[in-house]
């Protein structure tokens, strides 16, 4: 954004454009704050700083980046909670968009996903981190404004401006084009502005992840299980450790979530001389571990490398209108609409970590195993093993609407009122079906030490023609057959905002000195849909082809590079045959499905909110310096009722939220900055829905929705100062504290499987637990624990709830804003760091998440060229619990951006860019806390985009 400023001796008056015009609306933004605040300005109009909202709002100190797999920016955090606790505004209101935020999240909370508006259509984005009364509440640890672009942004007359660009990822091997437009027109009385925004982005990511924390696993045998009456159950396989008690059975210890067999397999014959096939082996001699090791040795829960790839098209269109029929009204319309459509692929290569039963023939043979200090493979071979290809094919549709009509009246000239609406809609469709299917036995040979876990096959897993079955094959006794699965997922969402503000204000300049007050009213609608192939998908699958001609449904794998060491590529399915030969198409599925394919609840949740604020502002003078206030109340009601399964319940609570910030002028460059305030975010309907159901395909778990949830609150305090040394150039230091009472823990509770039923009921759900209610994969997991009644099942019963203690978040937020033009005109750098600490006095509210950020921007502009390079670090932090606690790597991005001012084409303003993002290729990784290997893995790759744009 371009604007003239004054030199610091008022002689001559220079132009600032660029990136330097951003910094110096961003400096005199947080100069003339009362709170704690940082503003990100356009560097010209329709140009942020970044291609990203999220990236272009990560240099803010306390700001992180929450990336998708692809590597692009989606959401952010500020002060170490999650995106769900950053109340994310357009033009002061509210918005809610559905989609389910990064690949495989499925979030369906309060988080707003960022890369659905083209940074183009925006002038700026401002974080305030501390609360005023007027401020919409919802966010407990920051609240962020986007405001669209206008006519009046772009000066008086008719301006246009134009851009294409092409956007070339390493991974992909493709270039992503995108192209804008936007023109305004702008009157003393009139101003009108349209924009497009076009892309189609083309990716590739590759990888290793796993679904769940460490399994073990135990030594299979069969045996005949009988009833209490001595009746046969049929052929089952069991978990041995010795000899002890039922002749052939052992419970042995653990979760037991993969076999070994000691009977030699073809395989494994083949390559000891010797052996013949149903020769019985000393596995302890052949694995070099003990029956206690054996029992408790653990690999990840579906260890898989995986790569995905495909394409997005988006479409972003804004229309904005102002009418000034005098100087003291103004009327404005703003209208942005954005589309997204995203078809992809993602092939999965599990190793088939979990469920690899005797009685289908997939029980192991390890030899050589070396373990750590854990118990963790490190190495090893692994004979008998059919790798498991989940491949899926995902279309997803986008939208979102919003209509924002204003009125700004000067009735006089101490009184002045602000109205505004605003109605949003956004629709998410994602439709996931997901084909598994398996390979020829084989050995493979497992290598986790290091970054990317190595895995190989003797059987070339990249190729069509490796025997690829729809099912596992006859096991090696009597008839049993793991069968093939094709899962019917499909998932919609839909979200709605209507909202009404009134504001007023009493004085000359109510920001400086008066009063301001007004009432606001919110109507936020999230209706959640899941659908179910049931038994209808079922057979129309068992009679399709696919089960006696499956092979002809493979093709060789389209990567053939994937990342690391070992395997190069996944076979995957022609897919337009693969839904020919079911009719998907003409299918019509069953939209009764009480979860989705992430295992959560689905259902609705419709708040109305109803709030009145009213804030004083002051100036005065201590000690002969400036000191500016801002003190107010908000008072808020929440009415909510929530819906799943044919249940609906209803609750409300009110709060009143106190703020005050206080800004004091210790010399003319020198700042001192307090707040205080109490703010509240609410729960996330995902917990909320009044539901109790099977949390996976198994019996583990049993996930049970708590309506009554209480929104976090949180007392807040913010400390801090700036010292400004020039127009542009300021160092600042805050430092604050967030002492949060009501957050949200899980709890879990293992209990019998025979008792399961009675405690869901308890909490005041119908729930059953019988054969005839359990699908076939859950009766498999019942019979393999002695059954319902008698059996060792356990299962954990898991809901949330409100935490009685506080957690207490400290942090220091420091940034540094230095011109270096007097070593070289046009030379500085921006720099920002956040330290963040937490306290839980109960030890289960423990935030995960949170963690170190730096951000380091050097920059230099002069006769027409700019250039800067941007080094953003997220420090590794405590990402979620369970029987390994998982950890977040250090993460380091450099990116670089480039332009140069055409000088045969300056009356266009011509400008050609050159910018690259993610230059090292740096992966996302988490890891086990306990012994630091890998957990998943994410390889985006570097983009780099040549651009050209031009205004006039």
């Amino acid at each position: 954004m371009a604007q003239a400023q004054n030199s610091a001796n008022m002689e001559e008056e220079v132009l600032v454009t660029g990136y330097r015009a951003s910094l110096l609306n961003s400096t005199a933004a947080k100069r003339n704050s009362v709170g704690f605040s940082d503003e990100v300005f356009s560097d010209d109009i329709g140009k942020m700083p970044s291609q990203n909202l999220a990236e272009s709002l990560s240099r803010i100190p306390g700001v992180r980046i929450e990336r998708e797999v692809t590597g692009e920016g989606q959401q952010i955090s500020v002060r170490g909670l999650g995106p769900e606790f950053t109340k994310v505004v357009m033009n002061g209101n509210s918005i809610s968009v559905a989609s389910d935020g990064s690949l495989g999240s499925g979030q369906k909370g309060r988080q707003v996903d960022l890369d659905m508006f083209p940074p183009e259509l925006f002038s700026s984005l401002a974080v305030n981190k501390t609360s005023s009364a007027q401020q919409v509440e919802g966010g407990v640890s920051g609240y962020v404004n986007m405001r669209t672009i206008r006519a009046s942004d772009m000066g008086d007359g008719s301006h246009f401006r134009v851009g294409l660009e092409g956007a070339y990822n390493e991974m992909s091997g493709e270039t992503s084009p995108k192209y804008s437009f936007l023109y305004g027109y702008d009157t003393e009385k009139f101003g009108v502005l349209a924009g497009i925004v076009g892309k189609n982005s083309k990716s590739r990511t590759d990888g290793f992840e796993s679904v769940g924390n460490y399994q073990d696993g135990c030594v299979a045998h069969w045996y005949d299980a009988v009833d209490d009456d001595d009746q046969p159950l049929g052929r089952k396989s069991g978990c041995i450790g010795n000899t002890e008690g039922r002749e052939g059975y052992y419970q042995s210890t653990g979760a037991n979530t993969f076999n070994y067999t000691d009977i030699a397999t073809a395989d494994y014959a083949a390559a000891h001389p010797g052996v013949n096939v149903g020769d019985q082996l000393d596995l302890n001699a052949v694995s070099g571990l003990t029956d206690e090791q054996l029992d408790n040795m653990k690999l990840p829960y579906i260890g898989r490398p995986m790569y995905t790839y495909g394409d997005r098209d988006s479409l972003s269109m804004i229309l904005s209108a102002q009418f000034r029929p005098n100087e003291n009204i103004e009327a404005s319309l703003d209208i942005l609409r954005a589309e997204a459509d995203r078809s992809f692929v993602r092939n999965e290569l599990v190793n088939i970590y979990r469920r690899n039963y005797l009685q289908y023939g997939l029980a192991w043979i390890p030899e050589n195993i070396q373990l750590n200090d854990d118990g963790v493979v490190q190495s090893g071979t692994f004979y008998n093993n059919r790798s498991w290809v989940g491949s899926r094919a995902y279309e997803e549709e986008l939208t979102y609407t919003s209509i924002m009509p204003s009125l700004h009246w000067q009735i006089s000239d101490v009184f002045v009122m602000d109205l505004s609406g605003s109605r949003t809609e956004s629709d998410f469709d994602r439709d996931e079906p997901y084909l598994l299917y398996y390979s020829a036995p084989g050995v493979m040979t497992h290598d986790y030490n290091s970054k990317m876990p190595t895995v190989t096959h003797s059987v070339d897993v990249a190729s069509a023609g490796s025997g690829w079955t729809f099912g596992a094959g006859p096991g090696t006794e009597g008839d049993a057959y793991q069968a093939g699965d094709f899962r019917f997922q499909r998932n919609a969402r839909t979200t709605e905002t209507t909202s009404f503000k009134a504001d007023f204000a009493l004085g000359e300049d109510a920001d400086i000195s008066g009063i301001k007050f007004g009432v606001h009213w919110d109507e936020n609608i999230s209706d959640t849909t899941g659908f179910t192939g049931g038994d209808d998908w079922n057979n129309r699958v068992r009679n399709s082809d696919l089960n006696d001609n499956f092979a002809n449904y493979v093709i060789d794998s389209p990567i053939t590079d994937l990342t690391g060491k070992g395997v190069k590529g996944i076979a995957s399915v022609n897919w337009g045959a693969v839904k020919d030969a079911v009719d998907y198409d003409n299918f019509v599925p069953d939209s009764s499905a009480g979860g989705d394919q992430f295992g959560s609840t689905i259902g609705d949740i419709e708040e109305k909110i109803f709030a009145v604020y009213v804030e004083g502002n002051s100036e005065s003078e201590v000690a002969g310096r400036p000191f500016r206030t801002n003190f107010g109340v908000r008072l808020v009601d929440t009415e909510q009722t929530i819906s799943a399964n044919g249940l609906t319940k209803t609750s409300d609570y009110s709060r009143i939220l106190p703020s005050f910030n206080a800004v004091y002028d210790v010399t003319e460059s020198f700042k001192v900055r307090g707040s205080a305030s109490r703010s509240l975010t609410r729960a996330n309907p995902a917990s909320m829905f009044p539901s109790a159901a099977w949390n996976g395909s198994g019996v583990d778990e049993v996930a049970v929705g708590n309506y009554q949830l209480q929104p976090f609150e949180s007392t807040n305090f913010d400390l801090g100062g700036e010292w400004y040394f020039g127009d542009l150039g300021y160092v600042g230091l805050n430092y604050y504290q967030k002492d949060i009472t009501g957050f949200v823990k899980p709890r879990d509770r293992q209990i019998p499987l025979r008792e399961v039923q009675a405690a869901v009921e308890a909490l005041g759900y119908e729930f059953e637990v019988s054969e005839d209610s359990l699908t076939d994969t859950q009766q498999v997991a019942v019979a393999d624990c002695g059954g319902i009644k008698d059996g060792t099942c356990v299962t954990n019963i898991s809901d949330d709830v409100n935490i009685e203690g506080v957690t207490t978040l400290t942090g220091w937020e420091a940034i540094w804003v230095m011109p270096l033009d007097f070593l070289v005109q046009g030379l500085g750098f921006n720099a920002s760091m956040n330290k963040i600490d937490q306290d839980a006095s109960d030890p289960d509210g423990e935030i995960f998440g949170i963690s170190d950020t730096t951000n380091f921007t050097a920059y230099y502009e002069n006769f027409g060229f700019q250039t800067r390079v941007t080094y953003t670090l997220q420090e590794g932090t405590e990402t979620g619990g369970g029987w390994s606690p998982l950890l977040a790597d250090d993460r380091a991005q450099l990116d670089l951006s480039a332009s140069y001012d055409l000088p045969m084409f300056s009356d266009y303003n011509v400008t050609v860019s050159l910018d690259a993002y993610n230059l090292t290729n740096e992966p996302m990784r988490s890891v086990f806390e306990s012994d630091g290997n890998t957990f998943n893995l994410r390889y985006p790759g570097a983009t780099y985009t040549l651009g050209i744009r031009a205004s006039f």
